[in-house]
């Protein structure tokens, strides 16, 4: 057995990287950058991307995971894009990379705030993310595509993913809790370590004002997240015509995030809701505040085919599912 050394991404490591994910996803990652040496060079000279890679003594990358950036004004990374080679697998690598990742980059430029979402259609990697005191605040029902897992044959569609957080700067804040998701929030509030007071509204939209907020889309996952800024009289229509924008690229799950700092969550909820979206959970520091996932997918859901470890996981699915089944 070869020793396996645990290092910061260097330059060179970049056609070894684009070279393992190809034999670990086929082309099926729905991120492009980690099969372009010369993107994910420049990614990770920018911050925009930390990468830790897996080496062994010859230099060849047989594992790689990723801080990703996803808001430059508060530092706040996401942990993805794990991969590790088929025969590098049994050695504990890629839990010492996780711990590289969110340790050791986190160290090295001061982070206050790293997220994760770790995959539903295995076990291991929840059990990893429990032991580096991983808070879990959410479900994302199918987040994934069936393409990203068709080369090792480890799902047979699309692939739900647990929300929650390694590390989060506490700041105490006041939010807004929509009365109809007060006991599923305030189970997700309790022991996850923040200082929240709740405050309860049904406040009418404002008479003035137009919405802010911008999409993304992700074409090879069939993924369109919505993150809404403000919240106008026009909320109705303005996520109407992103739905339908969002829709007409061929999109299958829609996520939409609303700020918890704002006393009008509870009527975009309602709206939302209407719309046919479910509750999927929170996230604290969105938007300099709380922000709640709501959430739609066009397919029919395979419960069946989530697997997942704690019971705080069981209980979040089970409220997500419920909530699934009155929107319908």
């Amino acid at each position: 057995m070869q020793a396996i050394d645990i290092d910061f991404f260097r330059n060179e490591d970049a056609p070894g990287v684009a070279r393992l994910f190809r034999q670990v996803y086929g082309e099926g990652y729905p991120i492009d950058i980690y099969y372009r040496p010369e993107r994910l060079i420049e990614e990770n000279v920018a911050g925009r991307v930390l990468s830790s890679v897996a080496r062994t003594p010859t230099g060849e990358v047989v594992g790689h995971d990723a801080l990703v950036l996803l808001d430059p004004a508060t530092r706040r990374y996401e942990n993805a894009a794990g991969a590790v080679s088929p025969d590098y697998r049994g050695q504990g690598v890629f839990f010492r990379l996780m711990k590289h990742n969110v340790f050791d980059y986190a160290k090295r430029f001061d982070l206050e705030e790293i997220l994760g979402e770790p995959v539903c259609n295995h076990l291991q990697l929840q059990k990893m993310c429990l032991q580096m005191d991983y808070r879990e605040t959410g479900l994302e029902v199918d987040l994934m595509p069936a393409a990203a897992y068709t080369k090792e044959q480890s799902a047979q569609g699309r692939v739900s993913v647990l929300l929650g957080y390694f590390l989060h700067k506490p700041v105490p804040q006041t939010v807004f809790l929509p009365p109809v998701y007060h006991d599923e929030l305030d189970y997700l509030y309790s022991g996850i370590g923040v200082e929240r007071t709740f405050a309860g509204t049904n406040e009418d939209l404002l008479a003035e004002g137009d919405s802010q907020g911008k999409m993304e889309v992700f074409s090879l996952a069939q993924v369109a997240r919505m993150a809404i800024n403000r919240i106008g009289s026009d909320f109705d229509a303005f996520v109407s015509q992103l739905g339908k924008e969002a829709w007409e690229r061929g999109m299958e799950v829609f996520q939409v995030w609303l700020p918890l700092t704002s006393p009008l969550a509870t009527v975009a909820t309602d709206i939302l809701r209407l719309h046919g979206y479910f509750i999927g959970g929170l996230q604290p520091g969105w938007f300099g505040g709380d922000g709640l996932l709501m959430q739609k997918v066009i397919r029919e859901t395979d419960w069946g085919g989530i697997a997942l470890y704690s019971e705080r996981a069981k209980r979040i699915a089970e409220m997500v599912r419920s909530d699934q089944k009155k929107v319908k």
